[in-house]
């Protein structure tokens, strides 16, 4: 079903392509993910002795259409940012014991994730974020702090 899944996704963003470079590229993609669907279905047949279509959906479903989130994604960053688990809920004033935990960790150092942003900052010139919604939604992270 893994590979059945990922023709579905791709099939989707093909379908619902406007750009037609962008639609080539989901395209080929589509393709080699038909091809991995082909070689599971003969392992699945040979290793399994059944068909696959005892357990494949006939056909792909409608596609997913994909809408723009950048709106919902900003009012998540603005209102969940500190959001951490404790023991099976969430909670935002424990991101101090996070905070300390990460201190433990890196010994002072800058995660690996943010010093390779810094580096290519650094050697770009350049911010590689776009912000084309307006300034981040929290401050700390703003482009301009």
């Amino acid at each position: 079903n893994h590979e059945y899944n990922e023709c579905y996704l791709y099939h989707s963003f093909m379908e619902t392509e406007s750009d037609p470079k962008v639609k080539a590229i989901w395209e080929l993609h589509l393709n080699m993910e038909i091809e991995h669907l082909r070689l599971a279905a003969e392992l699945f047949k040979r290793l399994d002795g059944r068909e696959p279509e005892q357990v494949l959906a006939p056909e792909l479903p409608a596609p997913v259409t994909f809408e723009p989130n950048k709106q919902y994604l900003r009012e998540l960053i603005a209102t969940q940012i500190d959001y951490t688990t404790l023991g099976t809920g969430y909670v935002q004033e424990a991101h101090e014991r996070f905070e300390k935990m990460q201190e433990a960790i890196m010994g002072g150092e800058k995660p690996p994730s943010e010093r390779v942003i810094d580096d290519n900052r650094a050697r770009s010139g350049r911010e590689y974020r776009l912000q084309t919604e307006g300034e981040h939604p929290v401050h700390s992270l703003a482009l301009n702090r």
